[in-house]
């Protein structure tokens, strides 16, 4: 467990703290904030699809309707493509076409997006920072390896949203929580997890990585990363065998991970599914990389500069 609800732990735990401590107050407005997002975004999801679902069995269908004339009451309802494509229907005994959804699924589904995994993992790294401030960048999840990674998870996410996916993202509920939970998801989360592992970890002189660390540091990152793409490709491949469009989101949480396309357009891009997993594979690697090497700097000349401060202030 992360933190345990006895007395002594408890005075322990605030002891670490005062009022005027900004990391609590910061850390604390994350895990507030953030947690609410997550629950919003699973809730929004589950009440969003009950209310669809409903709207077209009052409609009273006939089991006998042609696909296009559904098609055509679908899209009178202004339903999204992503939201048509996690309907299922089935006829009734009185003759009538009734429309359901698949809950569980819809939980896996969404659950297989990198940008909620991602959003999760700095989540439950603010929740035991929180707990443990003691642990940053030291020990168990908060150690500096697991911490380095996370920040480069969370700018793969940053990056490749804002540089490549906004502009293809047509989706998005015209409201203001939708776009609220979509920012924060993809700007707000990502940069303040990364200032804070940066700039508000008291890393210590010689907690970063040398050469050897730091490449360990790339393998083990790269890794977690072959494991979200074998994972979100297996799920992929059993979808589309199971009837689902390649080209649906339902099957391949993103674009360039739609390997059975013979051709996968993402704005003025147009390759072949498996080309544009390649590209998208090493691209996302040198980010990891990339970043990875550059917080580790960063970290070095933070370090540095606190233990020169500590020397001056003990002359």
């Amino acid at each position: 467990m992360f933190f345990t609800l006895k007395k002594e732990k408890l005075t322990a735990w605030y002891k670490n703290y005062t009022l005027k401590d900004w990391r609590f107050w910061y850390k604390t407005l994350f895990v507030v904030l953030m947690t609410f997002i997550v629950l919003f975004s699973y809730i929004q999801l589950f009440v969003n699809m009950s209310s669809v679902v409903k709207q077209i069995n009052d409609l009273n269908l006939s089991s006998d309707i042609a696909s296009d004339k559904l098609k055509e009451v679908l899209d009178n309802l202004n339903l999204s493509k992503s939201i048509q494509e996690r309907l299922i229907f089935y006829k009734t005994s009185d003759g009538l076409l009734h429309a359901g959804y698949q809950p569980f699924e819809q939980f896996i589904q969404m659950s297989s997006f990198f940008t909620l995994i991602s959003n999760l993992l700095i989540l439950i790294w603010m929740y035991v920072a929180l707990f443990k401030p003691l642990n940053e960048g030291k020990k168990g999840i908060l150690n500096k390896r697991t911490s380095i990674i996370f920040a480069a998870y969370i700018t793969v996410t940053f990056l490749l949203y804002n540089l490549i996916l906004r502009i293809t993202v047509s989706e998005i509920a015209n409201n203001f929580m939708s776009h609220f939970v979509n920012e924060m998801f993809h700007t707000v989360a990502p940069i303040f997890f990364i200032g804070y592992v940066l700039f508000g970890v008291k890393w210590e002189k010689g907690t970063a990585f040398n050469f050897k660390e730091l490449s360990t540091t790339w393998v083990f990152g790269i890794l977690g990363l072959c494991s979200y793409g074998a994972y979100a490709i297996i799920r992929g491949l059993l979808k589309v065998a199971g009837g689902t469009p390649g080209s649906s989101q339902q099957a391949f949480p993103y674009p360039f991970l739609q390997v059975t396309e013979l051709n996968v357009k993402m704005g003025a891009i147009e390759l072949p599914g498996i080309v544009l997993f390649l590209i998208f594979m090493i691209v996302i690697a040198s980010i990891c990389i990339g970043f990875t090497s550059l917080y580790n700097f960063i970290i070095i000349k933070n370090a540095n500069k606190g233990a020169k401060k500590g020397v001056n202030n003990e002359k």
